[in-house]
């Protein structure tokens, strides 16, 4: 299989850089072949203007759309952009390696997708999402923070990873028709000790091994929608607290209800979620086809015995 990874990181000591070469290595040994764009070293140019094109529709007023859209018809997009965009239709899977920098990707990546995901090429004209030109393809988040995960867990002043991570896997990948990987996660990785980071590849290695056959994230789809792109699956608001025992029994109970929680985030059943800081009380965001199905899924939650419920259709 062909493996773009796009690299987003100005030190090539960095702990991307060696995320990077680790998997560089972990695909190749896998018998992939693997290209990289690295985007500082190569001096890519992420000011998306004129320069993206070498023809030109209007020349009184840039309307990117449709300057890319006559650049498809013409054979006239800039030499680097043409590279780039050719690297992505070439690619069986392609992997964003960067720091998480303001709760975002840094803005040379950014400036990549805007220049490279062209109208015309890479969507446009009814391909999008499962219909997009990238459909068959996989895509995957491979990331370090400053923080830890407790950071990003939707309980606190940040916001959660996933709704972090969403305008990149949703708004970009599945929007284009790639299917989503789980992304990799190196946790406070500039604040790890050489052992903990040592261990942050090996498992790095173990999720690329997985890169073909690890269950995609499930995002709403056009076959989910009606003609107004609404969704025809329900949505549900369950607000919670907690009316059960404080002792060590209830761990075990824990770790299988995040584990479980996880399974339906990934499944596209699971929208969002929130806990109090107290931990006593939170809610779901939901996708269900009914009230009925709803109740009967949250009934094989773990904790459900302990948890008064209260359900709220909001779609």
């Amino acid at each position: 299989m062909n493996i773009l990874i796009v690299h987003a990181h100005h030190e090539p000591q960095s702990f991307n850089g060696a995320m990077t070469r680790e998997a560089c290595s972990a695909l190749a040994a896998a018998g992939h072949h693997v290209v990289v764009s690295d985007l500082h070293s190569m001096g890519f140019n992420p000011v998306s203007d004129r320069r993206n094109f070498t023809t030109v529709k209007n020349p009184a007023f840039l309307k990117q759309q449709a300057e890319e859209t006559y650049a498809c018809e013409h054979a006239g997009f800039a030499p680097d952009v043409e590279a780039e965009i050719a690297k992505v239709l070439a690619c069986d899977a392609m992997i964003f390696q960067f720091p998480l920098w303001w709760f975002s990707m840094p803005a040379i990546l950014k400036g990549w997708i805007d220049r490279v995901f062209a109208s015309g090429r890479l969507y446009g004209g009814g391909k999008w999402y499962e219909k997009g030109v990238c459909h068959g393809k996989r895509a995957m988040i491979a990331m370090t923070t400053g923080g830890g995960p407790s950071m990003y867990a939707g309980r606190g002043l940040n916001p959660s990873l996933d709704s972090i991570l969403r305008p990149i896997q949703h708004g970009v990948f599945w929007f284009t028709g790639f299917d989503v990987v789980p992304p990799f996660i190196a946790w406070s990785a500039g604040r790890a000790s050489d052992e903990q980071r040592a261990a942050m590849l090996v498992d790095y290695r173990s999720h690329l091994s997985e890169l073909f056959t690890a269950p995609a994230i499930r995002y709403t789809s056009l076959a989910d929608c009606d003609e107004r792109f609404v969704e025809r699956v329900g949505r549900f608001m369950v607000a919670w607290t907690w009316n059960g025992p404080d002792s060590p029994e209830i761990e075990g109970l824990i770790k299988a209800e995040r584990t479980l929680l996880e399974a339906w985030q990934a499944q596209g059943v699971l929208l969002e979620r929130y806990i109090a800081a107290d931990e006593c009380s939170g809610w779901l965001l939901l996708r269900e086809q009914s009230e009925t199905t709803l109740e009967s899924r949250l009934a094989t939650l773990p904790l459900r015995r302990w948890l008064d419920m209260k359900v709220t259709r909001v779609q």
